[in-house]
């Protein structure tokens, strides 16, 4: 009976990881979107241009705005040397390949602590989570934060171990894969000091001094003046961008306004911290105590959860007496120690200096992975600190609070993931063919330069376009007038383009079935994705309502007179039903 339970739990704790999998092989779509264009297709021409191994390594390290994407650029160039061209699906799939191993790293010290493996079943959950879809699904994103998450992991990980000049070489792997992996200095300062190892932490100092001058060294000036601005205008955003940030993972009705948004996520983000703080509370306060000789005893509900088997008062902080394994559970803790204070910096850094560009940036999907780390730790300081009824209690609320949200953000965020797929591919069928599409407004200095970039590209092989839209585009070219009965399309030209709605149609479920609409006249075809609008009653379950819209900026087509119509593809074949619903003409 025991090894067929084992084996159901072993089953269920992969879910989400398979599940994870199949999302990102699936659904990935080997088109590049806004910021890819600098680290990948333009540093990758400039390799291919540039003459001598020392300009070639100057590129890798030459920063991407305010990031140095060493790793990101690194396999990007060892993909090219291999195969010859530039795929953004490996580069998602590598990406992927991070995370996974971030929870091998987690489920190694977890295992120190000798607790029991179905303890572990809340980890993958909230770990894998399709909320941070445009991280595992964006190339620059995917190569940025899952790498930067594995490196400090590994990192503490090695902390824990006392293996110092290991740790330093990861340190220095996560300062450089992105601009907030220097915040791994923090973390590995923190552990250091409170093991009391002050020479390890002193070498520890120094390099990452040394690290953190060399990341900024020629960079040019971030702009962060006009973010401080708005903060001592607007302190409030940031003391609750704080929270709404490390509560995250609860952005569970992503389509309602901001503040109904963002308050589950501020709410929650401030529980878990009550926690988080008594937690930091059972190292620091005896650790002030022995190396201040602080005269104030530690107090009964911070001595409960401390792990240490030091003494303090004459009493055992930790539980060996209990016959649990201190040292397994000291290990963890500092591991989890060093994960929680780069956390706790990235999100108080972030809520610094970007509620400027909107609050919903702290909730945003590419920010994810960082609210989903931190309820993994909170929950595993939270079993690892705690014994008997107090940490089961624990285990089955971290359980259920992680299935929920893993349910919850499929209802939600799946549709988003599908629809995002099926916007990639029409906008690169418009890059292809009319020079623009993929994240920049058409005819502006950006897209020109995309456009010059993919050709280049193209023509030399390295980058081809998916063909998923050309047998939609003949299907287009011979559309016949003629809307059905059942849908009342229009379209009305308002001052941010032409705007095209119908009241109750709905996009029929399916990988590739899809409503678009379309604009033609002798020399082209222009393709625009319809959207299902989004739903906002108080039902959590669903996320659209009936009816179709989208609008069309008149930057991107050429005046003229063109007739516009709709096709739906309703099946797992490129083909569907198409009409020329009318005409229009753009002076």
């Amino acid at each position: 009976m025991s090894k067929t339970r084992n084996r159901l739990l072993l089953i269920f704790g992969l879910l989400p990881v398979v599940l994870f999998i199949f999302v990102v092989v699936r659904y990935s779509v080997n088109v590049p979107w806004f910021d890819d264009f600098d680290p990948f297709p333009d540093f990758l021409r400039k390799w291919i241009l540039s003459e001598g191994f020392s300009e070639k390594i100057k590129l890798l390290f030459q920063p991407n705005n305010e990031h140095r994407m060493v790793f990101g650029k690194g396999i990007a160039v060892a993909y090219y040397a291999v195969t010859g061209e530039l795929n953004f699906t490996f580069l998602h799939i590598a990406g992927m390949v991070f995370t996974l191993g971030t929870l091998l790293l987690i489920w190694k010290a977890f295992r120190w602590a000798k607790l029991p493996p179905y303890f572990f079943l809340p980890v993958p959950f909230l770990l894998f989570q399709l909320q941070y879809h445009l991280i595992f699904l964006w190339a620059i994103c995917s190569l940025q934060h899952q790498p930067v998450v594995f490196f400090v992991c590994l990192s503490m990980f090695l902390l824990a171990k006392n293996r110092l000049g290991l740790a330093i070489l990861a340190a220095l792997c996560a300062n450089f894969a992105m601009s907030n992996g220097i915040f791994v200095w923090v973390g590995g300062a923190g552990v250091l000091l409170f093991q009391t190892r002050y020479r390890g932490l002193v070498v520890w100092l120094l390099s990452g001094a040394v690290a953190v001058a060399l990341y900024f060294s020629g960079m040019s000036s971030l702009n962060n003046e006009s973010s401080l601005g708005f903060f001592f205008q607007n302190p409030h955003l940031t003391f609750l961008g704080f929270f709404a940030f490390l509560g995250g993972l609860f952005d569970l009705v992503p389509d309602r306004s901001i503040q109904v948004r963002t308050a589950l996520p501020i709410l929650m983000g401030m529980m878990v911290m009550i926690w988080v703080a008594v937690w930091l509370l059972s190292y620091l306060w005896p650790w002030l105590r022995r190396t201040l000789n602080w005269t104030k005893k530690v107090p009964s509900w911070v001595h409960s959860f401390a792990v240490s088997s030091e003494k303090s008062d004459g009493a055992t902080l930790g539980r060996a007496a209990s016959g649990r394994t201190t040292f397994g559970r000291e290990a963890l803790g500092y591991f989890c120690l060093g994960i929680m204070l780069f956390l706790l910096t990235n999100a108080g850094v972030i809520a610094l200096l970007r509620p400027r560009f909107g609050f919903f940036v702290m909730v945003v999907s590419n920010y994810k992975i960082y609210p989903a780390l931190f309820l993994v730790v909170s929950y595993l300081a939270f079993v690892n600190s705690t014994e008997g009824r107090w940490q089961k209690a624990g285990f089955k609320l971290g359980l259920a609070v992680s299935v929920v949200i893993y349910g919850l953000t499929f209802i939600h965020y799946g549709p988003s993931i599908s629809e995002r797929r099926k916007y990639l591919l029409t906008n690169a069928y418009n890059q292809e063919h009319h020079g623009f599409g993929l994240g920049h407004v058409p005819g502006s200095p950006q897209a020109i330069y995309v456009d010059s970039l993919m050709q280049f590209m193209t023509e030399r092989q390295i980058y081809n376009y998916p063909d998923t839209f050309e047998p939609l585009a003949r299907q287009i070219r011979n559309a016949a007038s003629g809307s059905p009965d059942s849908l009342r399309f229009t379209m009305e030209k308002i001052p941010q383009g032409l705007l095209v709605t119908e009241p109750g149609a709905e996009i029929p479920a399916g990988f590739d079935s899809g409503a678009y609409v379309f604009l033609r006249n002798r020399a082209s075809i222009y393709i625009f994705k319809l959207n299902q609008r989004p739903y906002s009653g108080r039902n959590v379950l669903k996320h659209y309502a009936p009816g179709l819209e989208t609008v069309i900026p008149y930057e991107a087509f050429p005046s003229g007179t063109y007739d516009w119509g709709i096709l739906f593809t309703p099946g797992p074949e490129a083909t569907g039903r198409s009409f020329v619903a009318g005409n229009m003409t753009l002076p």
